[in-house]
């Protein structure tokens, strides 16, 4: 019976549990049921998370982000012609609203707000683009003019608001027809038969560049023509073209306003006189008229010396003067 008993509680301690009563024999009372093992308990895990921000005392909190531009001030340069981008770059933006504006003097004209443009003028266009942080607003202005110079803002709605302000400078091109030395001339004087030779230089242009033409009054010139052709070179580290003008044997009839144009932005004139050969030679050496003849012109300058030489002599401060006249005239009657 002793043996009985220390298997049931083998059994039991091994985790088997009998539900039965077993009775000895010649024994009437029943074996007590044996006792079932203790149930493990499990351990309750807490993350690091959830331990810092539940169970530590100190609670660490992110600041709020409040909306900021990448910049305060901007400037842009562009070319007459080109397209003009001004970039507005804002941080947490959140749902503030963003605006471009123009500013004239004291006023501000209103060209966009959030998505939608005011402005009249197609040429105004508003592209956004955005990341994770941070959106860009970027007001896109084609074929700047020169009235799109000037001071613009660009506003988020905050309390109060953000500004940034931007300068857009449009550089317009200069047209110059210059003489050899490359000075500035207004008017140029060529013998009949001659070759006419113009030069323009155009600076402050982006490169590739635009079209150079000539006119004579309002006639386009050709590029190559039996008498003579049109020569371009530009030079991209300087930013500037030269143009040249070629015209032979040269009559009177070629005379006129000449103008160097590039593209329809800026222009230069220069007048072409053209003289025919004999008035030439009268305007460079100033003769006299043909018909006049020596015989008439002695006299009067054999006059002229003879009056020289009365005049009073008291004074000698004019003395080297009158002599000098006299000499002079002489030899001009004599040569005639």
């Amino acid at each position: 019976m002793a043996v009985l008993r220390r298997l049931l509680l083998l059994l039991s301690a091994a985790g088997v549990g009998l539900s039965s009563k077993v009775a000895g024999p010649g024994s009437s009372s029943s074996l007590p049921s044996p006792l079932l093992p203790a149930q493990p308990r499990g351990f309750v895990r807490v993350s690091e998370s959830h331990y810092d921000h539940t169970h530590h005392t100190h609670h660490h909190h992110d600041p709020p982000r409040h909306p900021h531009l990448a910049t305060a001030n901007a400037s842009t340069t562009v070319f007459l012609g080109d397209t003009a981008s001004l970039d507005c770059t804002v941080y947490d933006l959140a749902n503030q609203s963003v605006s471009w504006m123009r500013q004239v003097g004291d006023s501000l004209t209103l060209l966009t707000w959030d998505s939608n443009t005011y402005h009249s003028d197609d040429r105004y266009e508003l592209v956004q683009s955005e990341e994770e942080e941070w959106q860009r607003w970027r007001l896109v202005i084609r074929g700047a003019r020169r009235g799109d110079g000037g001071h613009y803002r660009c506003q988020v709605d905050t309390t109060p608001p953000l500004v940034m302000n931007a300068r857009l400078t449009v550089v317009e091109p200069r047209a110059r027809v210059v003489e050899e030395r490359g000075r500035d001339v207004r008017e140029k004087h060529y013998n009949s038969g001659s070759r006419i030779e113009l030069r323009c230089i155009i600076d402050r242009i982006p490169f590739p560049p635009r079209a150079v033409t000539w006119r004579r009054g309002s006639t386009v010139l050709s590029f190559n023509t039996s008498r003579g052709g049109i020569s371009v070179k530009g030079d991209a580290n300087s930013g500037f073209l030269s143009s040249r003008l070629y015209v032979t044997n040269a009559s009177p009839s070629d005379s006129g306003v000449y103008s160097c144009w590039y593209y329809n932005y800026t222009f230069d004139t220069v007048t072409v006189h053209v003289i025919a050969g004999e008035n030439w030679a009268g305007l460079q050496h100033d003769a006299l008229p043909t018909n006049a003849s020596t015989s008439s012109a002695s006299p009067s300058c054999l006059t002229l010396a003879a009056c020289l030489s009365c005049l009073t002599w008291d004074n000698r401060s004019y003395m080297v003067l009158l002599v000098s006249a006299i000499v002079g005239l002489i030899g001009l009657c004599g040569s005639r």
